[in-house]
């Protein structure tokens, strides 16, 4: 996943996170302390989300940046912040949501999911043609050595993490919705 798109994102995931545990969220309103919807969440943005995000700001720094900036020429903290703002992301945007998703007010989760969607999705649309390219720094600007991203180990290692990333998506939100109607019998 592109750096500069990862947080938002991530962000992005913790509102709609926040719409599926609403009617946990609604049940703990004046309970104070973390709900167990929050806590999940964040286990879920530590040992999944973080990790494919940073996989690639690891592994492959130039496409990751879109070729937009040299990683070499930037400092180490830059990429430690990024990783700390992609393990954050979700939990942030989760709890930003949750008294809105709680209170079940779908226009307010949109409102708030706007500006980062419109974000990731305006700089994707507009790298796209970097990001089908697999190189490094120098190769993307000096116009030689490049690839296909297709049939690369980036393109698999994408389809890869795609993958596990929508399934851990996918059951974390079965989960928040099945601590929704265990609080609902309790």
């Amino acid at each position: 996943m592109p750096a500069p798109t990862a947080p938002l994102f991530g962000f992005v995931l913790g509102i709609a996170f926040a719409w599926a545990a609403s009617e946990e969220l609604q049940r703990s309103a004046g309970t104070g302390g973390a709900s167990r919807s929050h806590i999940l969440v964040t286990l879920f943005s530590l040992l999944c989300f973080a990790p494919v995000s940073v996989y690639f700001l690891a592994f492959v720094p130039d496409w990751s940046y879109a070729y937009l900036v040299d990683p070499e020429r930037l400092p180490n903290f830059v990429d430690l912040g990024l990783a700390l703002l992609d393990a954050a992301s979700v939990p942030a945007g989760f709890a930003l949501a949750a008294r809105a998703a709680g209170a079940k007010r779908l226009g307010s989760l949109l409102r708030l999911a706007a500006a980062p969607g419109l974000l990731a999705l305006a700089f994707l649309v507009v790298c796209l043609p970097r990001l089908g390219v697999h190189a490094t720094f120098a190769q993307y600007h000096g116009d030689f050595g490049t690839r296909s991203v297709a049939g690369s180990p980036l393109g698999y290692a994408l389809l890869w993490m795609a993958a596990v990333l929508g399934g851990a998506i996918a059951w974390t939100i079965y989960c928040l919705r099945a601590i929704a109607s265990g609080t609902k019998r309790g």
